[in-house]
């Protein structure tokens, strides 16, 4: 691989390990910021109504996040796609990171009237995009950590992210949850974020050790210089 293209790859999976650290500082600085909004009991979407003043800051970031992942996913395509799994691992992500944007295009309201009926259905669909998305790539990528090394430890970490975010569709469902119901999403969304971030900075890391001792990349995606090993 020529070095432009091995600076682009690793630009690519760059952009996969700041984006979710991103997205996870502005959820939690736009929640202490918004006046009368409650972090613990309070949803994140409703930091990012129409009425809420910080809206632009929490829905331009869904946008960001949601191209950076865009090309996150290309890198993760570039650097271990010679399988089946790992092209459907990076095109789950980029539906997840549409889904993402399109949270921020159709943000949430509060306002209970029957003209919000269409907005509210429309945010919670493309909630459910951006969510089932990313915990269905977390679960396939387990198939790529048993032939990839570098991913082992994500494929167990993704294992127990799987389980404890099962709840997540309940949370606004069952009154007990409801309490506490964005400090439930925080948590189980931050855990995705660190798995996202945790992901591609092993994969960037990688991609730096081969350039420094002069593998040549052109030989074929990570994947298959691990197995020939």
């Amino acid at each position: 691989m020529k070095p432009g293209m091995d600076s682009a790859s690793r630009f690519l999976l760059f952009c996969g390990v700041l984006a979710p650290v991103m997205m996870m500082v502005i959820i939690l600085v736009v929640g202490q910021i918004t006046p009368d909004y409650n972090p613990i009991s309070d949803t994140i979407s409703q930091m990012g109504t129409p009425e809420s003043p910080y809206a632009i800051v929490l829905n331009g970031g869904y946008i960001i996040y949601g191209i950076s992942m865009v090309l996150a996913a290309y890198g993760l395509y570039r650097s271990i796609g010679s399988t089946a799994t790992a092209q459907r691992l990076a095109i789950l992500l980029c539906i997840h990171a549409i889904g993402t944007i399109l949270l921020g295009v159709f943000p949430d309201s509060l306002d209970l009237l029957p003209k919000h009926f269409t907005a509210d259905l429309l945010h919670n669909t493309v909630s459910a995009v951006s969510y089932l998305p990313l915990i269905a790539g977390i679960f396939i990528s387990r198939g790529i950590a048993h032939q990839e090394r570098t991913l082992k430890v994500t494929g167990i970490l993704g294992l127990v992210i799987i389980i404890i975010n099962l709840p997540m569709p309940l949370i606004n469902m069952i009154d007990p949850l409801k309490s506490i119901g964005g400090l439930l999403q925080r948590l189980l969304s931050g855990s995705s974020f660190f798995w996202l971030t945790l992901t591609f900075f092993l994969l960037y890391r990688k991609r730096c050790a081969l350039q420094r001792t002069g593998i040549q990349l052109s030989q074929g995606p990570l994947i298959v210089q691990s197995a020939s090993k």
